[in-house]
């Protein structure tokens, strides 16, 4: 008797919920066009969504129903797994070229956080970041990551005469109009490059990963002792951005 996959229509019409509420996003959804959409009657709607409102699949808004906490962190996650492979040979490239650890971040609400590096086989160059968060108003990969926002964002968050709470005394960017100057720069050299201004004695080079409509996605960085590396940042920034762009067009080929 030939195998048949076994169905999980309960699932199966979860799943058929969350796609019509995420299909309408941002516009929050109501149990009755939410039948209408499914075929379904509006008193199974209301079951399931209670169900997907307590797993946090789905989050209440007014009257209806959005995409909820969960789901995004899924996306995320399932998102950053797809940038690691699509950057991870380009990065090994790198740190050929470069003798030091290459590292792949994204934005967390206003922190920068390292998903991947790739380091030399020496390992007294391997500096280890991952999993570990800083501000992004301070690195050169948080600022090219704040840099695919509109300054109108940027104003919002760190208004233009208001001094930063907590930069160190390197820092460029003790205010929002200072950060939001440093960051038109970015945009337009294409890379950011910060001396001792996250920590002393320490430098850095990052560029921006794009997705297939342009937006910032992630950052690649490097990040290497003063002494060593200062002379060598616009270069490494240069080398980055080529393997950038390429590591962009595998993330569009994939869609």
């Amino acid at each position: 008797m030939p195998n048949t996959p076994v169905r999980n229509h309960g699932l199966e019409r979860d799943l058929e919920i969350i796609e019509a509420v995420a299909a309408a996003s941002p516009i929050p959804q109501r149990n009755g066009e939410l039948a209408l959409a499914t075929n379904r009657e509006k008193s199974q709607i209301s079951r399931a969504i209670s169900r997907l409102l307590d797993n946090g699949l789905l989050l209440r808004q007014g009257a209806g129903v959005i995409v909820g906490p969960r789901l995004y962190a899924i996306a995320r996650f399932t998102f950053e797994a797809q940038l690691v492979t699509a950057a991870r040979g380009e990065m090994h490239g790198l740190v050929h070229k470069l003798g030091e650890t290459v590292h792949l971040t994204v934005l967390q609400g206003l922190e920068v956080v390292t998903i991947h590096s790739e380091s030399p086989a020496h390992g007294f160059r391997a500096l280890s970041w991952m999993g570990v968060t800083a501000p992004s108003y301070m690195t050169s990969s948080g600022r090219v990551l704040l840099s695919g926002l509109a300054n109108s964002q940027l104003e919002r968050i760190y208004p233009p005469k208001k001094k930063i709470e907590g930069a160190p005394p390197l820092c460029r960017t003790k205010t929002g109009a200072q950060l939001i100057d440093v960051i038109e720069k970015i945009r337009i050299d294409g890379y950011s490059t910060v001396i001792e201004e996250f920590e002393p004695g320490l430098v850095g080079a990052s560029v921006p990963v794009r997705d297939f409509s342009g937006s910032i996605v992630a950052a690649i960085n490097v990040a290497a002792p003063k002494a060593r590396f200062e002379s060598h940042l616009i270069p490494a920034a240069k080398e980055m951005k080529k393997a950038a762009d390429r590591i962009t067009q595998s993330l569009i080929t994939s869609q």
